[in-house]
């Protein structure tokens, strides 16, 4: 019985590390950190049930939430909400599947990856300024200015 603890809580521990290390790593960047406000236990009840329990989001933005107060900082959480269909941008809505991974506007020409454009959407709304008005905002915004580096 304690062999099946201990293979169980190597990938828990590894999990809470890189979490951890992750949220050291985006309060670094800046005093906003935005993040979108996940219905995680809807998700949960989907086909995603096992990827999003072992993803630990839920862990993740607890820890990023402490850390961020600990530290002065703030975690936003933004809707959702169209910030993959609108266009960072020009603010136009972009209609797109899911199985879409390529931003392209046809209104101003932009063109990003999927998860890029809805970045930077999200840093607009936590920092006050709307979607649809994006060709209003600063060129550049603090925090989003690469894309976000996946590992495994």
């Amino acid at each position: 019985m304690l062999q099946y603890y201990h293979a169980n809580r190597l990938p828990a521990n590894q999990r809470q590390d890189f979490h951890y290390k992750r949220a050291k790593k985006l309060l670094s960047k800046g005093k906003h950190i935005g993040h979108e406000a996940l219905n995680i236990k809807g998700i949960a009840r989907t086909r995603m049930a096992k990827s999003t329990h072992d993803a630990g989001w839920g862990q993740f933005l607890q820890i990023l939430s402490v850390k961020a107060a600990n530290a002065g900082l703030m975690t936003i959480a933004v809707n959702p909400n169209g910030t993959t269909q609108n266009c960072s941008g020009c603010g136009q809505t972009v209609p797109k599947e899911i199985r879409d991974r390529w931003h392209s506007c046809p209104h101003c020409g932009l063109e990003l990856d999927r998860d890029h454009n809805a970045a930077i959407n999200i840093k607009y709304l936590a920092v006050g300024h709307p979607v649809n008005k994006a060709q209003e905002t600063p060129d550049r915004i603090p925090g989003v200015t690469e894309k976000p580096a996946l590992s495994r």
